[in-house]
């Protein structure tokens, strides 16, 4: 927050949390604030993957996977 308008973020600080949330699918963007600034933004993202074929469990075929 810029010290001559505490209520307004800081441009840059809007600029970093646009370009964290471009491009996520699926995932979530945290943003930290400490002494009303923002400090931290961290970005994470999920890949989902395809569902695992029959006969394969976590993309394991059968065969080499262990059981109990």
């Amino acid at each position: 927050m810029h010290a001559s308008h505490p209520d307004r973020p800081d441009p840059h600080a809007l600029d970093r949390i646009a370009r964290a949330l471009t491009g996520l699918q699926f995932g979530s963007v945290e943003i930290s604030i400490h002494h009303g600034r923002i400090v931290q933004i961290e970005r994470r993202e999920k890949l989902r993957l395809d569902e695992p074929r029959p006969g394969h469990a976590e993309g394991v075929p059968a065969k080499t996977r262990r059981t109990g």
